[in-house]
């Protein structure tokens, strides 16, 4: 079971110095006095969900990358790319949904597809918006599986465990973003670059609107 409350975040930030003031020198061996444990492997991610389009009972772990609680969160990107992809890890079930979503959406009580400003595909296997299901992907993604997103500004697919889904949206509209949102217990792991599976053919990780001028 995730530890996923409000003082659980906390410790893990400040011991690990992702969050907190504090960071753990190590020192050993031939490594140079003073070396941090806040070295490359444990930098932020130049993408991340970002901290200020969360849900006010969401909690973010793992430098970042990790949702649980309750509500939803935005990636710190939008996908203006020609080709964009990133993954999802269901790393404990509950209810959840994926997709991408405008900065219009509520993060309290979704991003779930409820309204016009998200596209999501939920723990049902439904794809949503509007609060309307445009059908149900075959098969269901349960716990431990890896949910690909693919954007091409035409389509937004779904893969799991690196197949294709047999449905997808074609309404997308506006500047979006990664969106995730977690409830009951759910935790997601989200994945912008050192893909699990291989990105479709052309598609490449998220990059950053200064990477592409």
């Amino acid at each position: 079971m995730w530890c996923c409350s409000k003082s659980a975040q906390l410790l893990f930030d400040t011991v690990l110095g992702f969050g907190g003031t504090e960071t753990v020198s190590v020192n050993s061996g031939d490594n140079n006095p003073g070396t941090s444990s806040s070295d490359s492997s444990k930098r932020r991610p130049d993408i991340i969900i970002d901290s200020g389009y969360v849900g006010s009972e969401v909690v973010i772990i793992k430098n970042g990358l990790r949702l649980c609680g309750t509500g939803g969160a935005l990636g710190s990107a939008p996908l203006i790319q020609t080709k964009s992809y990133f993954e999802v890890k269901i790393q404990q079930e509950g209810k959840w949904a994926v997709g991408v979503g405008t900065r219009n959406s509520p993060l309290d009580v979704g991003p779930v597809g409820s309204d016009q400003h998200s596209w999501m595909l939920r723990h049902t296997g439904e794809l949503y918006f509007n609060a309307l299901s445009i059908g149900k992907l075959d098969p269901i993604p349960e716990e431990g599986d890896v949910i690909g997103v693919s954007y091409d500004h035409i389509e937004l697919n779904f893969f799991i465990n690196g197949k294709k889904g047999n449905i997808s949206f074609t309404n997308v509209r506006g500047t979006v973003f990664p969106a995730v949102y977690v409830d009951e217990g759910a935790v997601l792991d989200v994945i912008f670059d050192s893909f699990l599976h291989p990105p479709p053919n052309g598609f490449d990780k998220i990059m950053k609107e200064k990477s592409i001028l």
